[in-house]
This record gives structure tokens, sequence and C-alpha cells, in this order.
């Protein structure tokens, strides 16, 4: 996969600007009408709440995807406009179906995060998975309080 055809094309989608936006773009354009809450996006996804919040801003605000609220509900209604995207769509659908090329877009998407954040104030959101999560421990009873359990 060309570095420089993925920057290229990355250029022209304009919107994405993190590899949160990408996923959940790929997310839509296999469900295409999609009723789920921030909090389920951020737990298949693997991201925090917050990068999703700020990534469905994102294509929100581009005009790809639209939101339908009902108060009732705490999901949301989302739905993907695949022709607002323009005539890239299909190339990124061409694109996104194959490993090799979500890892050209991810890994692209990573060199203009770090070439924009290289400030002395640069903060980078991490996905939910790369934060440490506590061992695992097991509660046993020591021989001392076993006195009132009754063997049968």
């Amino acid at each position: 996969m060309d570095p420089s055809r993925v920057e290229k094309f990355l250029h022209r989608i304009g919107g994405l600007k993190h590899a949160c936006d990408l996923d959940l773009l790929i997310f839509f354009a296999r469900h295409p009408r999609a009723l789920v809450t921030s909090e389920q996006l951020a737990s298949w996804l693997g991201y925090e709440l917050s990068q999703i919040a700020d990534s469905l801003e994102v294509l929100l605000s581009t005009g790809l995807l639209t939101r339908m609220l009902n108060p009732a509900h705490a999901a949301r209604l989302y739905i993907l406009d695949v022709n607002a995207g323009g005539d890239w769509f299909p190339e990124f659908l061409a694109l996104a179906s194959t490993r090799a090329g979500r890892l050209a877009m991810r890994e692209a998407l990573a060199r203009r995060v770090s070439n924009a954040h290289s400030g002395p104030h640069a903060r980078v959101a991490r996905p939910v998975g790369a934060l440490r999560r506590p061992q695992p421990f097991v509660v046993r009873r020591s021989p001392d309080d076993m006195s009132g359990v009754k063997a049968g």
C-alpha cells in the first residue's frame, strides 16, 4: 500500500483526524442505519467515551452522518449518507475492506496527529484497550474462618 496514495486519499476526504473517526466511519459503512448509544460504540470500538463523542461530532459536521434524537430512549438513530461524501466513498469502502488498507489509513492518520501535536502541550487520546487494566484476584477463606461452616 503506497503511503503517499493513502495520504492524498485522506486529504481528499478531509474531515478525518483520528483513528476513532476512521473506525466510526467504517462501523457506519457496515451499519448505515444504527440505533445505538455512545456507550455501546465506545464498548464495541474500544475507545474512551469522550473520544467517541468527538469523533461523532466530526462525522456529523461533515454531513456524512445524521443523528435522530428520541427523548424516550438513550439510543440515537445514526444514518450514514453515502452521497454526502462525494465520489470518494466507493474508493474508501474498497480501501477499508482490506486489513492492509485499514492499517495504512490508521498509520497515515497517526502521522498526521503526531505532526499536528508535536508541540509541548500535545495530548493524544488513547484507545481504551491501551489503558492498564487491574489484575483479577480470588478471595478465599482462611482455615481459621471455617469454624461456622458445616460439612455435609
